[in-house]
Parts: C-alpha cells; structure tokens; sequence
C-alpha cells in the first residue's frame, strides 16, 4: 500500500499538470452511506478540494465529489434512458442524484419532477438546473422521501418514473401498489425504470423476480437491459416495464389480506 501511494504521489506531481489535475484519490472499502455519496475515500496527493464540474452529453454537471453520487462510466447509460422517453412526456425522477436524467431529460422538452433525499444532491440539482439555463417549468426539484415524493402525484398524470438506486430501488416498487385506489378511474400507463443490482448468474431472472415478490404481480412488457458488471458475480441492471392496473388500483393487495 505505502509502495503505491508512494509511486502515485511521484507520478501526480511530475507528470500531471495542475490545471488538470489538483487532487488524486482512491476509494476505501465501505462504498456511500445512506445517502449514496462516496464518503470513503483517502486523497493521496493534491488539495482536499473535491468541488468540480463534469460535462456530458453537453450539460455541466457541478458538484462536491464528496458529498453526492457520480460516475462517468454511467454517461451511455443516461443516454440510452433519455433517447427513449419522448419529449413532453411526465416523468418523476424519484432518486435523481444530481440530475444526470432530469437535466437532460428537462433540456429536451419534457416536464421533470425530480427528487432526492440527500440534501447535497437537492442543492447541486438546483445549481444545476440554474448553471445549464433550465426553467423552473420543465424542471421543480424536491428534498424528501422517495415513496412521499410518488405518492405527492398520485392523483395526477404520471407517464414515467425513473428509480435509479439499485441496491435498494426494487424494494420501493411497493408505492405502486394502490397508489390510485381512491379514484377508482382508468389512468394513463405507467412506465418504470428500476435499477438493481443482481448477484447471481442469471441477472434478468434475479431482476423480474425482485420487482414480482414487490408488486405481487407479473409486471407488463418487462424488458431487462444489462448496463454494466460492477464485479465479478454481479451485474448492474435497468428493467423496463408498465405497472398494471391491478397493482395501481391494489387489487393485489387485497386478494393478499383476504388470502391472509
């Protein structure tokens, strides 16, 4: 360990300009807390100034690295999610981070309500809104738990809902379920996209089981997209799929206490 960060701090400060490059780090073990920042982490040469700005797809994206989520390697991923939602469509962001689907998914033309519970993440995601010149109209940002966040538009019009949290995201899917029980109306397809992290060696199976045992029911047109292995046994997933209505007006849900 003392041999690499030795060699790391060599290489940094001969060969690495400053303009490009005022800190290196490296993660320790332990990942992001709760509210998925990458606080563990060791600096092994430069300033502790983690404020930076990353640009994709042309939006700038500010940030302080060590207190929110985000990672490049994820850029073709956000693409592929906002090339497939059509403008002026309704989406809810329901663990938006620091907006790499609101901002450009608001850019394009659509109505965006974007959440997330981390405070640092609300505050960037506003900066960010504000940095790129996109209107409060296309894009309100919200500070609060992700299932009242959902259940705030239950009486409205809701076309797509973005969950991208994938160590816990299926766990939510529970919202949906009676989410328009009160009014009793047919309402417009819902369209999900939930993250997930799959350890097994079938990860579209281990994926559309996790969202069934939520939901209590087979999920409409599902369609799992392999995004990328992020180790060895375990696979970062997007399933895509419509909530049915029997879930949306908690049919299931009661089938389930009667059977109780």
């Amino acid at each position: 360990k003392q041999w690499y960060q030795r060699r790391v701090r060599a290489c940094t400060g001969v060969e690495v300009p400053a303009k490009q490059c005022s800190v290196i780090m490296k993660g320790l073990r332990g990942g992001c807390s709760m509210f998925n920042e990458c606080q563990y982490m060791e600096v092994l040469a430069g300033e502790e100034n983690f404020i930076t700005t990353a640009i994709e797809h042309k939006i700038k994206f500010s940030m302080d690295f060590s207190k929110v989520y985000w990672n490049s390697k994820l850029g073709t991923e956000h693409r592929r999610v906002v090339d497939a939602i059509p403008v002026g469509a309704t989406v809810l962001d329901m663990f938006c981070g620091i907006g790499p689907f609101a901002l450009p998914l608001a850019r394009k033309g659509c109505q965006v309500d974007a959440n997330d519970l981390n405070p640092e993440s609300y505050k960037w995601l506003v900066k960010n809104r504000d940095l790129n010149g996109i209107g409060t109209k296309l894009l309100t940002c919200y500070n609060m738990d992700g299932r009242d966040f959902v259940r705030e538009f239950s009486g409205g019009k809701i076309q797509y809902v973005l969950m991208n949290l994938p160590a816990s995201a299926t766990e939510f899917l529970d919202v949906f379920v009676g989410l328009h029980s009160v009014e009793k109306v047919s309402q417009c397809p819902i369209k999900v996209f939930c993250y997930h992290f799959a350890h097994v060696d079938s990860p579209e199976e281990s994926t559309l089981e996790a969202v069934k045992e939520v939901l209590g029911a087979e999920p409409e047109n599902p369609f799992v997209h392999l995004v990328r292995k992020t180790a060895p046994k375990t696979w970062m997933t997007c399933i895509e799929f419509v909530v049915p209505q029997s879930v949306l007006r908690g049919e299931n849900l009661a089938k389930r206490t009667k059977t109780e």
